[in-house]
């Protein structure tokens, strides 16, 4: 566990990923702003934030400028050590297929995975630059690595944002290093958010997970071909390396477990 204390702002709080870096970021002390588009919506969250006087949750759509002007008003010159880019939009698979590419939404993959995380980071700088640690964190996938690219072919609009924001993250690096402020590109692994994990190997597959992710990847993961993990052993990955992370830490885009990854 990390033993730094801080100021943490987490977008896309209210489940999977950003939720268990709230958890794990409170268990550990720090002061959280967590965010989402819909925080009245979000159950687990708002239980977390009862009695809890470390916990502020924020409206934040990243795609909406004045979103994002309405945060910066609510927290004001709030020091923030570290920012984490977690909010993401992986949309349903059928329509990221080629021959049916619905144009809408993998615009749509580009606003949230793509622009939105530029957006807020720019919008941020002014909090980051008053922090002690001034970490910028991006999660990246796997997805995005054009050199991982490997069929079955699928999420055309997902893996082309994903790989554009990776591209972006790395001109940020290069932008920001003189000021000494960190930027990193953590791929999250390949986590289970949905109950992926609690289907055998002979399981008719679910609707409601065969519509968020192609059901080639879903028997490949019956198989055990294709390993997942849980938020819990993620986020716990994750945070031992941003802890650890330095000025001088390269390469720039790693795994969870802080491996390289392929650009």
């Amino acid at each position: 566990m990390a033993s730094q204390t801080g100021t943490v702002l987490i977008t896309g709080s209210n489940r999977g990923i950003g939720l268990e870096f709230v958890k794990q970021y409170l268990l550990l002390n720090w002061e959280v702003r967590a965010t989402c588009r819909n925080p009245a919506d979000a159950v687990a969250l708002k239980k977390l934030s009862v009695d809890n006087p470390n916990l502020i949750l924020h409206t934040l759509d990243i795609t909406n400028e004045s979103s994002i002007d309405s945060l910066l008003k609510e927290i004001g010159d709030w020091p923030l050590d570290l920012l984490i880019n977690n909010a993401a939009y992986l949309g349903p698979p059928n329509p990221q297929k080629f021959g049916q590419i619905d144009y809408q939404m993998f615009t749509r993959s580009f606003e949230v995975n793509a622009i939105g995380p530029i957006r807020v980071t720019e919008k941020l700088m002014k909090n980051v630059r008053q922090g002690n640690m001034k970490k910028i964190i991006f999660l990246g996938s796997a997805a995005g690595s054009i050199a991982q690219i490997a069929p079955p072919v699928t999420l055309y609009s997902y893996r082309a944002s994903k790989a554009a924001l990776h591209m972006s993250v790395h001109n940020l690096y290069h932008e920001l290093k003189p000021e000494k402020i960190m930027v990193s590109l953590i791929n999250p692994g390949l986590v289970d958010t949905r109950g992926f994990l609690a289907l055998q190997p002979d399981d008719p597959i679910p609707e409601r997970l065969s519509k968020i992710v192609p059901i080639e990847l879903i028997k490949m993961i019956q198989d055990g071909k294709i390993p997942m993990i849980t938020t819990l052993e993620s986020v716990t990955q994750m945070i031992h390396y941003i802890e650890n992370l330095t000025t001088e830490s390269l390469p720039l885009f790693v795994n969870c477990d802080g491996t390289p990854m392929p650009w």
